[in-house]
């Protein structure tokens, strides 16, 4: 009976427009309040929420999030761009491969992959396109490269997963 009160509860916050977040966090004190002897109270809870904030490779995220941002709007994407394009645009196939080259650089240096699709893929896109390549093509191939990015060092899950084996490995 507990758990469907708990589940109109959370399903009617989500209705009146409540945030996802508070209303996970209404829901799950709620039954401490309603039952005294539920073992997890709200101090519990809160606790063990900034516990899970206090984490190196979690700070690491809005770090990674700012330099995406600072090299976005200094152009840095723009000029690694046209380092490789001029290395590569020569060859056959050379303007997607430094549309690649690109992606994997800046979603390295950046540490997320849609920020490095949304950075790169605005400028790249309608250059690829204006080559007279299909825009799919060209919109597939900033997607994928985009994703890939992230797993070469120092990435934001390329972090996490060292860190999280690390700790592992100390317990």
């Amino acid at each position: 009976m507990m758990v469907l009160l708990l589940f109109i509860v959370f399903i009617l916050l989500l209705v009146i427009a409540v945030p996802v977040s508070i209303s996970l966090g209404i829901t799950s004190v709620l039954p401490s309040v309603l039952d005294p002897s539920f073992t997890v109270g709200a101090k519990y809870l809160i606790r063990a929420m900034f516990g899970g904030l206090d984490s190196f490779p979690l700070l690491a995220v809005p770090m990674f999030v700012l330099s995406g941002i600072i090299m976005a709007k200094g152009g840095i994407s723009r000029k690694l761009f046209d380092v490789f394009a001029f290395f590569l645009g020569k060859l056959p196939a050379g303007m997607p491969c430094a549309v690649i080259v690109t992606c994997l650089f800046y979603g390295a240096i950046s540490g997320s992959g849609p920020a490095t699709v949304a950075a790169v893929g605005s400028m790249t896109i309608p250059v690829l396109t204006s080559l007279g390549y299909d825009l799919v093509f060209s919109s597939a191939i900033v997607a994928v490269a985009g994703g890939l990015g992230v797993i070469i060092p120092p990435s934001i899950p390329f972090i996490i997963l060292n860190f999280s084996q690390f700790y592992s490995l100390r317990k």
